[in-house]
Formats: structure tokens, C-alpha cells, sequence
């Protein structure tokens, strides 16, 4: 014969979370103060001697440069628009003349090699204008790299710099028109 079980009358449990959040503080706080920051690695203190050692004016070091320009005609010479006119490349104030573009690459070339021959530890400038296509920054820049330049830096004009040279004046202004 079955025996009948009785029914447990439902009863709500309720938990005390005092306790755990008590728990949940305590390690918080635990590791918040073991915790180790990470210090500045690779930098030394160090006090260096002031009375000898280097001279205390700077000495001036003579760096040789060979800069290529590369600069859009003025609206006035050429009436199309500027990225269908003509780059124009200097190499110091000299303009670079040549049947096509090919024909001016390797004038520069051999001007930046001979240049390179003459002083090994020579440095190379890009000035390029506005307006000037990315890709001839680029193919001089594959120039200079070809002719064995190591060091090459961009001439740039901060947007807020005075600008003294009249001729660079004409040519920003002929740009804009």
C-alpha cells in the first residue's frame, strides 16, 4: 500500500547578501592594494657631470643638401585645371627641361648621382608645391632612394608661417586663381 506524502506548504527563501557583498568588498580592496603599477621601463636616472665633458656651445655642423623642386605653372601661363597642367621640376634654381617625363626622371638621376659621388654623406630634399600630382612626389622620391640617399626630408610650409619670397607669393596666387 502507497503511502500518501504531505505536501510542504511553499515558503519563500530568502537569501542574506550581506555577506557576500561583504566578501565581494574585501576582495576588491584586496587586490586594489596589491596591485603593482607598471613603472617606467627604459628610463634612467642619471646625473650627469656639467663642468667637463662636451663644449658648451653648440658646434655647427655643415650638412650638404640637394633639393628637387617640383611646382605647378601659374594659372596665368597654363589656363587648365591644375591637375591637368604641366610639374614643372627644379633641382636648386635650376629648371630641368626634357622631352617627357621619363627624359626628366633621368636627368635628375644622374644629377643626384653625381651629386651623391661628390659628397657620400649628402641629404636629400623634396619641395614640392601645391597641387603637385602624388605620384611625381612619389617617383622623386623613388629617384633619390635609386641613386642611394638614405636621408631625404619633405619641405613643407606651416599653414600660419610668414612667407618673405615674392616669387613663391606669385606662384601660391596664381595657384588659387
Amino acid at each position: 500500500m502507497a503511502r500518501k506524502r504531505k505536501a510542504k506548504p511553499d515558503t519563500d527563501v530568502d537569501m542574506n547578501m550581506t555577506p557576500m557583498i561583504d566578501i565581494t568588498f574585501q576582495l576588491l580592496i584586496f587586490f586594489i592594494v596589491n596591485l603593482k603599477f607598471k613603472t617606467l621601463e627604459k628610463k634612467l636616472l642619471s646625473y650627469l657631470p656639467t663642468d667637463f665633458g662636451l663644449a658648451s656651445k653648440p658646434q655647427i655642423v655643415e650638412e650638404s643638401f640637394m633639393e628637387v623642386k617640383l611646382q605647378q605653372p601659374l594659372k596665368s601661363e597654363d589656363a587648365r585645371k591644375i591637375m591637368f597642367r604641366k610639374t614643372l621640376f627644379y633641382i636648386g634654381r635650376k629648371r630641368i627641361e626634357g622631352v617627357d617625363t621619363r627624359d626628366i626622371h633621368s636627368q635628375i638621376y644622374t644629377r643626384l648621382k653625381d651629386f651623391r659621388s661628390v659628397t657620400p654623406d649628402a641629404k636629400g630634399k623634396i619641395d614640392a608645391s601645391k597641387g603637385v600630382p602624388h605620384g611625381h612626389v612619389v617617383s622623386v622620391l623613388d629617384i633619390f632612394r635609386k641613386a642611394g640617399y638614405e636621408t631625404i626630408t619633405f619641405v613643407g610650409l606651416a599653414k600660419n608661417a610668414k612667407i618673405n619670397n615674392e616669387w613663391f607669393l606669385k606662384i601660391q596666387k596664381g595657384l588659387e586663381n
